[in-house]
């Protein structure tokens, strides 16, 4: 048995490897973790938080100092939508809901800065562990998809003929879509570019077995606007902070109603049911937030909006719709919507500004002109998901976005840079 003097000894040299194990267990875990999990992922990146903040406190405030403007931002936001819950319907929610947000994001970016000061050594470690997890999250689906399922159903006691959505992958090939970017960019640094065209290819594959629309739509703007970006950074940041700028003020203008819905329904008869009943989600969202348009409803008051279950097909009649889907489920499925609904004129200018900042950031990154296209791609598949798909608040989402975002940041680095 050691000796108990020599333990002493040995625990600080130890101390500096927490972080390179801590990032490359989160990273190797988040994939697969999130094919039947996902929401495991708000804890997973809170005990990360934790870990590394016990491990070294002092460089952990010293990240958050690092990132002043960023961290400034995000806290205001907070507090805005803490101060939504004296006039939100569902006060205590919006108070938590901005508890949690300022939570997440301090853990966020804490991660991010403990990423971005790991040694090579414990860099390539985590990017190692980070493909382990994206290629066993590709096979994990693709035995799901191709053998009814086992795993699933051994996990929620099924038996092979009762029915189990394919659906309830969607966010498990959202992360992968997104944790597939800083894989890459391990990859990428290497020069190893059959591998990162092969695990694009399996990505993708895998994207379009699952009949994931919101997760095709994310996979086919970013790729392009990643080899956009790599000639042109600034043109692709301004493009989908644009994109961004024109769902928030444009849309709620512009969304059709009932009539101008059907039409299109009838001009496009191969859009999905899921794309008719968005275009009624915004519609009703954009009539609730012409009631409170400076001040909102209150963070994440979506659900407690006036006629939001209400059927669609009896909102507008002449919509043609299955009779279960509502006007306003959970949130309004874009993220620019939900922060004009309930966030108001001054939480909606909040949230563009840091988003603003990042992509700006992104696009004035000095570092080789395909991490920057890298960075944007992630960027963009990010925000195509945020636009048509989840909750702006939902805690799994904003804790992938934040891993993903870690990893990226980190791991493009090629061998031999010192980490910053």
């Amino acid at each position: 048995m050691m000796p108990a003097a020599a333990s002493t000894r040995d625990a600080p040299r130890l101390v500096p490897e927490i972080p390179g194990a801590a990032l490359a267990l989160a990273a190797l875990v988040a994939p697969p973790l999130a094919v039947f999990a996902p929401l495991g992922l708000a804890p997973l990146l809170a005990l990360l938080a934790l870990t590394l903040l016990a491990a070294d406190r002092r460089g952990a405030l010293a990240a958050l100092r690092a990132r002043a403007a960023s961290a400034a931002l995000l806290a205001l936001l907070a507090a805005w939508g803490g101060a939504t819950a004296l006039w939100s319907p569902v006060p205590l929610h919006s108070l938590f809901e901005a508890l949690r947000f300022l939570a997440i994001a301090a853990a966020g970016l804490l991660v991010m800065g403990a990423a971005q000061s790991l040694p090579e050594r414990q860099a390539a470690r985590v990017g190692h562990a980070l493909l382990a997890g994206v290629i066993l999250a590709i096979l994990l689906l693709q035995l799901e998809r191709h053998a009814n399922q086992p795993i699933a159903r051994a996990i929620a006691g099924l038996k092979p003929d009762q029915i189990l959505w394919i659906t309830r992958y969607d966010r498990g090939i959202s992360v992968l879509l997104l944790m597939a970017w800083p894989a890459a960019a391990q990859l990428m640094a290497r020069r190893r570019l059959l591998a990162t065209a092969l695990l694009a290819l399996a990505v993708g594959a895998t994207v379009f077995a699952y009949d994931s629309r919101t997760s095709i739509l994310a996979f086919a703007f970013a790729l392009p606007l990643a080899f956009i970006a790599w000639r042109l950074p600034r043109f692709v940041a301004r493009s989908l902070f644009a994109g961004v700028l024109l769902m928030a003020f444009a849309l709620p203008l512009l969304a059709p109603g009932g009539a101008g819905i059907e039409r299109i329904h009838r001009a496009l008869p191969a859009l999905p049911s899921s794309a008719i009943h968005r275009l009624a989600i915004w519609r009703f969202t954009a009539d609730a937030i012409a009631e409170r348009p400076l001040f909102g409803w209150g963070m994440d008051a979506a659900r407690a909006v006036p006629g939001g279950k209400t059927p669609v097909d009896r909102f507008f009649p002449e919509v043609t719709i299955a009779p279960f889907a509502e006007v306003l489920p959970l949130h309004p499925h874009d993220a620019a919507l939900q922060w004009r609904l309930e966030l108001g004129l001054p939480g909606t200018l909040l949230a563009l500004a840091l988003l603003g900042l990042a992509l700006e950031g992104l696009a004035g990154l000095r570092v080789p002109p395909w991490r920057r296209a890298l960075a944007l791609g992630y960027a963009t598949a990010a925000l195509a998901m945020a636009l048509l798909s989840f909750g702006a608040w939902q805690a799994w989402w904003l804790s992938t976005l934040w891993l993903g975002a870690a990893f990226l940041g980190r791991l493009g680095e090629e061998p031999g840079a010192e980490p910053g």
